[in-house]
């Protein structure tokens, strides 16, 4: 497993700022171990949304998070974008409760819904694929 310490610190600092932060990007750049590893350095909740059973805790999306506090990460959220209006409301409520962790390709549609639905509330970070220094040199 690479680790991705410039993400790491970007997600972090963002996540003191913003009520929602969305780690976008292609397929297979870590994105999900960016999540995993944000989310297990404190309270959490986490919803792989390729997950049957996590689709299914996400039935009635407002009851199932307007109660969650401290980190809530939803994975691969493209697959569920209706969220992104009622992730709008539980960012506005005072005081802040939780704080929210979404992951997804970046796809200009996910990137369009994040943006309009989450204007002012969404810190975006565009995760691209692994360079020589976290690679390393081929030998």
């Amino acid at each position: 497993m690479v680790t991705r310490k410039h993400y790491l610190e970007l997600v972090r600092e963002r996540l003191k700022s913003f009520p929602v932060v969305s780690v976008l990007g292609p397929r297979q750049v870590g994105k999900t171990t960016l999540a995993q590893e944000i989310a297990g350095e404190q309270p959490s909740h986490f919803f792989d949304l390729e997950d049957v059973d996590a689709l299914a805790r996400l039935a009635a999306p407002k009851m199932a998070l307007e109660r969650l506090e401290g980190l809530v990460v939803l994975d691969e959220v493209q697959r569920k974008p209706e969220l992104f209006a009622m992730l709008r409301v539980l960012a506005d409520r005072k005081p802040g409760k939780a704080r929210f962790l979404l992951t997804g390709s970046a796809s200009p549609s996910l990137v369009r819904g994040v943006s309009e639905s989450l204007a002012g509330r969404v810190a975006l970070v565009d995760v691209a694929g692994f360079n020589l220094e976290e690679v390393g040199e081929a030998e």
